[in-house]
């Protein structure tokens, strides 16, 4: 008699039926659900990290800095750019697909628990299963209501506050300012970014008192990279030139630029290994988390050489990114709000392409497209949208008519085929639509 064939579900099919779920504010499906597992997040010390844009590259930044420096160091991020796994990090090494898939079915009981609820839930207990001694987690939503606010944070870090998921976290900068700081909590919370608009609400909701980030790290601009020092054109050496990042694909120009950084007592200069001037706040934050954690004894002193070592080892993907597919330069980064467009916008100018590349473009049905096309046109040559793969995508039509001429691809296969190969092309709009070239390309593999 034949063996039985087993059978293999992954987590992604597993989550998919909680794609479709309302999201219902409120912590304590989640809170109920860890006490049932046992508070599996009060095993480890946590950092929260808060705000409209920048925050996964905060949280890789301050991940790498503490595995640097010996410490065990969980790393949890949203959304994914090809596989759910991505989300859920130990150490740098991404969750074992067959370890998620376990987590989440173990999870089926709790169907009151929405698709990023389920993630929380299954990355809090694969880090006290690994023994990590901090986890980074950034936050959703990045309001009071976000499941990864189940935790106790020892430090809570906020990035910026700009325009977006104003449907859930309110119209205006203030308003959203304010959800975001009653994310606030633990030791110390510290703020990268703040204005007259946004700094009273963000101290009247805070639970901890804030500080601004000057007051614990610097971080300068020194030089250029190479690239912007040599701005001759040519699309197909341009991107021979450039060094394979350490997930495939390859760097933009402006990393391998030089910046002076502070911290402590600690002076250093390092290559940045992200491109864009805007990374600059994004480091100096997580350096000053780092820095905060040592303040309280979580994790040992910062020290010169595991800090140069994490802030130039870190890897986050899918931002002013460099890829190659059939000889195509591509330049993708998952811009989806107008603050974080105008960044590109910005890259283009320093990167000497403002008008000398095209333009795929898509973006989710909440997304400001009438902003962000207002950004992205004057700075652009050819235009194709797309339509994304989910229910939540922006109408293709919708997306033609804000760019007047543009071209309309049936999908992002046919979008990538068609035009001038030898011409770059940005990648914009949606972390989604970058996943999507990512998958065609590899250019996560490696």
């Amino acid at each position: 008699m034949p063996r039985p064939v087993a059978v293999t579900i992954s987590a992604a099919e597993l989550l998919a039926p909680r794609l479709e779920q309302r999201i219902i504010p409120g912590l304590e499906r989640v809170h109920r659900v860890l006490k049932a597992f046992g508070c599996p997040h009060e095993r480890f010390a946590s950092v929260l990290v808060v705000g409209t844009n920048g925050k996964g590259a905060t949280a890789a930044w301050l991940a790498s800095i503490l595995c640097a420096h010996g410490v065990r160091t969980g790393l949890y991020t949203s959304p994914h750019l090809v596989r759910v796994e991505e989300r859920i990090r130990v150490d740098g090494r991404t969750i074992d697909p067959a370890d998620l898939a376990r987590l989440v079915g173990e999870l089926a009981p709790h169907p009151e628990l929405s698709y990023f609820e389920t993630l929380t839930v299954a990355a809090l207990r694969h880090f006290a299963a690994s023994a990590v001694q901090v986890a980074v987690l950034e936050a959703g939503l990045g309001g009071r209501w976000d499941a990864v606010n189940a935790v106790t944070p020892i430090v809570s870090l906020l990035t910026n506050v700009g325009t977006d998921h104003q449907g859930w976290l309110g119209p205006t900068r203030a308003h959203i300012a304010a959800e975001k700081a009653a994310a606030l909590r633990g030791r110390e919370a510290i703020v990268a970014a703040w204005d007259a608009e946004v700094e009273p609400a963000i101290r009247a909701h805070a639970e901890a008192p804030p500080s601004s980030v000057s007051e614990w790290a610097q971080v300068a601009f020194l030089a250029h990279g190479p690239d912007l020092e040599t701005p001759s054109w040519g699309a197909r050496q341009f991107v021979d030139r450039e060094a394979p990042n350490l997930r495939g694909g390859r760097r933009a120009p402006l990393s391998g630029s030089r910046i002076a950084a502070a911290v402590e007592s600690i002076q250093l200069e390092a290559t940045l290994p992200l491109a864009g001037t805007h990374q600059l706040p994004n480091l100096r934050l997580a350096l000053a988390g780092a820095a905060a954690l040592a303040k309280h004894g979580v994790v040992p002193g910062l020290e010169h050489q595991p800090l140069l070592r994490g802030i130039e080892g870190v890897c986050w993907p899918g931002r002013l990114q460099w890829v190659e597919h059939e000889g195509r330069p591509l330049l993708l980064d998952g811009a989806h709000n107008r603050e974080a467009t105008l960044a590109v916008a910005t890259a283009l100018a320093e990167m000497g392409l403002g008008g000398r590349i095209d333009l795929l473009f898509s973006c989710l049905q909440d997304k400001p497209l009438a902003e962000m096309a207002a950004i992205l046109a004057p700075r652009v040559s050819r235009v194709t949208v797309v339509a994304l793969a989910s229910p939540r995508a922006a109408p293709v039509a919708e997306l033609a008519a804000a760019f007047p001429g543009a071209a309309v691809a049936a999908d992002v296969a046919a979008a990538l085929a068609a035009g001038d190969r030898s011409r770059p092309t940005l990648v914009t709009g949606s972390l989604y639509l970058v996943g999507e070239v990512l998958r065609l390309t590899g250019g996560l593999d490696g």
